[in-house]
């Protein structure tokens, strides 16, 4: 068989073709980052860090801020906060109030799947701890010892320090078994915080005890994680767990652990794993949990990274990342207008950005925040950030900011996740409105299935959009029933599209493609494809566009253009918590504190209106539908908001 130079010239062009399409294939698929995926897997200790970490640390067990000793330091700090009230409010705590454990409430959960009680319980016993410290490190008079005493004795006996939802078949409550959880890492800092600043004011006893039970609930657990390489599955997650796990287990090990090498062990893990805290961000620096698990994991981070520097003389940052900046100014960047913010995911209504890691940040990476200048602490009771805050002496990242952060930028746009807020050119203008408009996934972290949701703010006032989440969790939240049971958390209770009565499916696939962008100094254009969410084979097409006018206060029009192989019913929706009402056949008014915005309804074919109020565990909301009287093959429905 014979073959041609001009056979095997073309042959070759194929098979170069095929490679580059190849590498084209793979470098979109890296492009495109799996928050849910970890970048760490678990796997034995790296004895060579180990070592090389264990050359890093000073010579003692250090814990963050100084000791009650440091009378200067202590008595500068007095100076900081409202001294005289902090001490008469805490002066009021007995012994006799201290709240009791209950097994029975501990038990709720596994009896009746309620956490409300239990978590309620669990926190309101470690809430004493802190504040007790706080007001004996200040007043250094020793009457608080004894209370202090009493609690941490009650608190290191109780049943268990993990809270009953995260104890499966109740191992730790019944003594079989220990691992380390949300609460339990939190017992560990203030038990470790406390032993530090404390020092010989508590007997020997009480230390012994902080150190035995430390040992046996929190860092054998976890060391044996890494013989068996079993339990522990948050050192592998990419959400809150990972990061706040992290600083109470290794801010303990550092302030408590005499044996450097044991300290290296604890270090060498908290350097590994939380990069897998970090892999949750996308590199536009977005959130997926939503704003208040930021404040809660990055908050943690953030105690993590101030340990790590501590302990090695600043010689381990974990804000060495240029990825850190980004992450800093998510919630800058998230704001709508007037510190408003979009309630998307597991964020209960009205959480704002955390002022203490703002500041923080800004100290850290020199953001250029000019407004954030050290937050006041009047009645501090964390033994981590609050004694960070009150120090006042943040380590400065060696990471160069290329400019000061624009808080006034008339849009920001989360590119990777597909997020863009929009606002007005006057924010504080009375009616003004802004808006965030979400694409993304349904497979991101406390997912509501709500691609293409959004969220409409006018002056102060959110006047409709996403709901938010649970205020309170219960066994079926995070079940396989989640988006059955729990209309907020599914695509029902949201802005967005029912199609063919079809709710939309949880899962990566279901993914907001971005069609197109087009932005200027008076509008911003964000079109997407949303038809991936829809289980249907008889939808065609379903792109959503957002047109924000900045013309006058601002203004949004949401345009839904769908069309099917065979005539379907199409409902769209608006949710809200304001007053509203309809005044016409095409026009809702909506009034919130004082604001007043209309919305004009433009559709194909006459439609009605169907309210469900919705009630489930957070401020109730008003789901107002609306439904196309008649199957159609295709058509367009427009929602225009404006300033009454």
């Amino acid at each position: 068989m014979q073959i041609s130079f001009k056979g095997i010239a073309r042959l070759s062009m194929i098979i170069c073709l095929l490679i580059v399409s190849n590498l084209n294939a793979q470098k979109e698929e890296n492009n495109s980052t799996d928050i849910n995926k970890p970048i760490v897997i678990l796997e034995h200790l790296d004895s060579l860090r180990v070592y090389q970490i264990k050359n890093l640390l000073i010579e003692n067990p250090i814990g963050l801020g100084k000791p009650c000793t440091d009378r200067q330091e202590w008595n500068r700090i007095a100076s900081k906060i409202n001294y005289n009230e902090f001490i008469a409010s805490v002066s009021k705590y007995k012994q006799e109030d201290y709240p009791k454990w209950s097994d029975d409430i501990y038990m709720e959960y596994k009896l009746k799947g309620l956490r409300k009680n239990t978590d309620k319980m669990m926190s309101e016993r470690q809430e004493w701890l802190g504040k007790l410290v706080f007001a004996e490190c200040l007043e250094n008079k020793g009457r608080f010892i004894p209370l202090i005493s009493f609690v941490i004795n009650e608190l290191l006996h109780q049943r268990s320090w993990s809270l009953a939802a995260h104890d499966k078949n109740y191992k730790n409550f019944y003594g079989k078994e220990y691992e380390v959880d949300l609460s339990a890492a939190r017992l560990a800092t203030l038990f470790s915080q406390s032993y530090y600043l404390l020092g010989d004011k508590l007997t020997e006893k009480v230390r012994e005890d902080i150190r035995e039970s430390l040992q046996q609930r929190i860092f054998n657990p976890v060391l044996s994680t890494f013989k068996t390489l079993k339990n522990h599955w948050w050192l592998t997650t990419t959400n809150n767990w990972n990061a706040v796990c992290l600083a109470g287990v290794t801010g303990a090990a550092l302030t408590i652990l005499p044996n450097k090498t044991d300290r290296a062990v604890f270090i060498s893990i908290a350097e590994k794993y939380s990069q897998n805290y970090i892999a949750s961000y996308a590199d536009d620096g977005y959130c997926t949990e939503g704003l208040g698990y930021y404040n809660y994991g990055f908050g943690r981070y953030i105690t993590l990274r101030e340990f790590l520097l501590t302990s090695t003389n600043n010689q381990l940052d974990l804000f060495k990342s240029e990825k850190m900046i980004k992450i800093a100014q998510f919630p800058i960047n998230l704001e709508i207008i007037n510190q408003c913010y979009p309630t998307i995911s597991d964020c209960r209504v009205g959480t704002k950005a955390d002022a203490q890691i703002l500041w923080y940040c800004n100290q850290a990476l020199g953001l250029g925040l000019k407004q954030y200048n050290l937050p006041s602490v009047p009645n501090p009771n964390d033994l981590v950030f609050d004694i960070v805050k009150l120090t006042n002496n943040v380590y400065q990242a060696n990471i160069s900011v290329q400019k000061e952060v624009n808080q006034t930028a008339i849009r920001s746009y989360f590119d990777k996740t597909g997020v863009l807020i929009c606002r007005p050119n006057n924010p504080s203008e009375k009616g003004a409105i802004g808006v965030a408009l979400k694409g993304g996934n349904n497979n991101e972290h406390h997912n509501h299935n709500a691609i293409g949701s959004y969220t409409i703010v006018m002056g102060k006032e959110a006047m409709m959009g996403d709901p938010g989440g649970p205020f309170v969790y219960n066994n079926k939240t995070f079940s396989n029933q989640r988006y059955t049971l729990f209309k907020s958390l599914s695509s029902f209770g949201h802005p967005v599209p029912l199609v063919a009565s079809v709710e939309q499916k949880e899962g990566a696939s279901s993914k907001a493609r971005v069609i197109k962008t087009d932005f200027s100094n008076q509008q911003d254009l964000f079109v997407l494809d949303i038809a991936s969410a829809y289980p249907l084979s008889t939808l065609n097409k379903l792109e959503r566009s957002f047109l924000y006018k900045r013309v006058e206060k601002g203004a949004l029009e949401v345009t839904d253009n769908f069309s099917f192989s065979s005539p379907q019913i199409f409902e769209t929706a608006l949710t809200t918590r304001s007053k509203w009402k309809q005044v016409s056949d095409t026009l809702l008014i909506f009034e919130n504190g004082g604001e007043k915005m209309i919305a004009t309804i433009k559709a194909p074919c006459a439609f009605k209106l169907t309210v469900t109020t919705i009630n489930e565990d957070q401020p109730p909301f008003d789901r107002i539908g609306i439904q196309l009287i008649k199957p159609l093959k295709e058509g367009t429905v427009t929602i225009k908001y404006a300033s009454e």
